[in-house]
């Protein structure tokens, strides 16, 4: 590759710059205070960690993509955090 490959890239890397300049991405860091203890064989240490993440989910969908979950599966809490 010569050095009009490299102006390509760098035109690229420019235009992928400009696509995204300005956006304001939200992230989401989901924690339940729990620091990895060994689980204790039933299982229920997973099912718990799965039902306190799935609030935040919802919550960080429904504010990114205007989604609500459906019905069947729970609802967002009124308030606001």
């Amino acid at each position: 590759m010569g050095f009009e490959g490299l102006r390509e890239y760098e035109q690229i890397g420019k235009i992928n710059g400009d696509a995204v300049r300005g956006l304001q991405p939200k992230i989401s860091i989901w924690t339940n205070g729990n620091n990895c203890e060994p689980n204790d064989g039933n299982g229920m240490k997973e099912i718990a960690g799965v039902c306190k993440m799935l609030p935040p989910l919802f919550k960080t969908l429904h504010v990114q993509t205007g989604m609500l979950p459906p019905a069947w599966i729970g609802t967002l809490p009124d308030k606001t955090s």
